[in-house]
């Protein structure tokens, strides 16, 4: 037990030196050169190190790399929250007065769709027409869509999480990679909103945030499609095995419109 938990401890300690304090300490590092150098002086580091230099020989050793461990939590804290901020506005639909943006832009998204279907002299179901403001927020949309139309109105939302309690690891491990590549690509866009703020007063920082903004979201368009896949996958090849832990076996002819109304009706505990 003992070199088991002393390995996972390792392997926590170096996933929290590289997803947190290395970011946020690179990010003190932008907010000192935000504060000493300004737009005027944006590259000229040598006065920057000069007054490093005076500074550490100032300060203690031990309180300087609590400081800058302090300062880079906080920064990761805020570049995951921030994240999560992103990650909600291309997920889930807007509501209140958002509404009111996300009409013309899913009119825009639903013109822009036509034209492609007309380009590709093509005829696409009503169910692909964007009815979120993001492509994102639509593909998770379509991921329930589609099982809800395979499966006879069977809801994802309950099949999940008992169909992962049933899984295999071997099928988790590649779900689990593209959660976590989201997350990490969502975070990165949290870290391009804070350098992006930072640029108001260094613009270098500006440049390098909507360069790691540009990069979260190519990225996070990618794993939804990776993750969004999987999980479709998952349910299309274990689905019968939770209908008969529940104790609905599935017919040879397939999950019928009755049996997913009582799977339905036994997981949403007739809700």
């Amino acid at each position: 037990m003992n070199p088991f938990l002393s390995s996972l401890g390792g392997k926590l300690a170096e996933r929290w030196v590289t997803t947190l304090v290395l970011p946020g300490a690179l990010f003190v590092v932008a907010v000192v050169c935000a504060v000493q150098l300004g737009h005027r002086d944006a590259f000229d580091f040598v006065p920057l190190t000069n007054w490093g230099v005076r500074e550490a020989s100032r300060l203690p050793i031990a309180a300087t790399a609590i400081g800058l461990l302090l300062g880079a939590g906080a920064a990761a804290m805020a570049a995951q929250a921030v994240g999560r901020l992103v990650e909600a506005v291309w997920v889930n639909p807007w509501r209140g007065p958002a509404k009111w943006v996300a009409r013309p832009v899913v009119a825009l998204r639903g013109k822009l769709f036509d034209r492609a279907g007309a380009k590709a002299k093509v005829n696409p179901v009503s169910v692909y027409r964007p009815r979120q403001p993001t492509w994102i927020g639509d593909r998770f949309r379509l991921l329930n869509s589609r099982i809800t139309a395979q499966y006879h109105g069977l809801q994802l939302g309950l099949v999940w999480p008992r169909l992962w309690l049933l899984v295999p690891e071997s099928v988790r491990t590649p779900v689990q990679a593209a959660e976590s590549r989201f997350r990490s690509a969502v975070t990165l866009v949290g870290w391009g909103v804070l350098y992006m703020v930072l640029g108001f007063w260094w613009y270098p920082a500006a440049i390098a945030g909507f360069g790691a903004a540009l990069v979260g979201w190519r990225r996070t368009r990618s794993a939804t499609e990776a993750l969004t896949t999987l999980m479709e996958a998952t349910v299309d090849t274990h689905l019968d095995t939770l209908a008969t832990a529940l104790g609905h076996p599935v017919p040879a002819n397939g999950i019928t419109a009755d049996l997913a109304r009582r799977i339905n009706d036994r997981l949403g505990k007739g809700g």
